[in-house]
């Protein structure tokens, strides 16, 4: 799952800057072992952006989205998101590593954005994201709703971005729910729906080159309601979540 904790700031790495010819792009993301941890882990963050004729497909944390409107006040189409589920060998936590492992799961689904152009380079943009588990590690739901403000000034692009997480009965079960008599020692818990988290990102893009740029991103999640309860977070973990990412970018103009 701790890819999906990510997403949202892991996205914002091909949206700073719409470049005239495809790019790909390699970073670094630092986050939490499992949603909830106190523990952190570094795994790669690949990035790409390319047009298919008037359409738009680029990365989108890990996974991908393609823009079908034609239209720079509008974005909109399907998303695919990989949620690589909750790996015990993946986590120091000697609780939380005796829980069932949950395997991963392809996640699709469809996003909406639109873009208010403000003064002197600032673009306003709510979003909305809802994605489906399919058949593997959950079959939950979930729905991401966000506003975020971007600036491009000179060879800088960044902004800020705000939002909060839904997620349903299925996804809660599988994340931060806990059996009766588990062998994690945790009490037992029952999680339900509910807004599962609420977080701020920053962004930043600086355009080295022609061709090459950097992207840094930092944000703060902070779990509540059954989340925050489930001993997996109150007991093993924290619910305060942070990340950090940096990546570099080639655009062949």
């Amino acid at each position: 799952m701790i890819r999906c904790l990510a997403a949202a700031a892991l996205a914002a790495l091909p949206h700073v800057a719409h470049a005239d010819g495809p790019t790909f792009g390699l970073g670094a993301a630092v986050v939490p072992q499992f949603e909830g941890s106190s523990d952190y882990k570094v795994f790669p963050a690949p990035s790409f952006a390319f047009s298919l004729g008037p359409f738009a497909v680029r990365s989108n944390g890990p996974g991908a989205e393609a823009d079908l409107v034609v239209s720079r006040s509008i974005d909109a189409g399907p998303i695919m998101r990989w949620n690589d589920g909750r790996d015990p060998a993946d986590i120091d936590n000697a609780a939380v590593s005796a829980l069932p492992a949950v395997d991963g799961a392809l996640m699709l689904g469809g996003f909406a954005q639109l873009n208010y152009p403000l003064a002197d380079g600032t673009i306003l943009s709510p979003r909305l994201n809802v994605l489906q588990g399919l058949d593997g590690g959950h079959e939950g739901l979930i729905a991401e709703a966000s506003v975020g403000v971007t600036r491009r000034a000179a060879d800088w692009t960044y902004g800020a971005r705000a939002g909060l997480t839904f997620a349903d009965d299925d996804y809660m079960d599988t994340f931060f729910s806990v059996g009766p008599a588990s062998p994690s020692g945790l009490a037992a818990f029952s999680a339900g729906s509910g807004i599962k988290d609420v977080g701020v990102m920053l962004f930043a893009n600086y355009q080295i080159t022609d061709n090459w740029s950097a992207t840094a991103v930092a944000g703060y999640r902070r779990l509540t309601g059954d989340a925050a309860d489930s001993p997996i977070v109150s007991v093993a973990g924290n619910e305060n979540q942070g990340f950090l990412s940096l990546g570099f970018s080639y655009t062949f103009n």
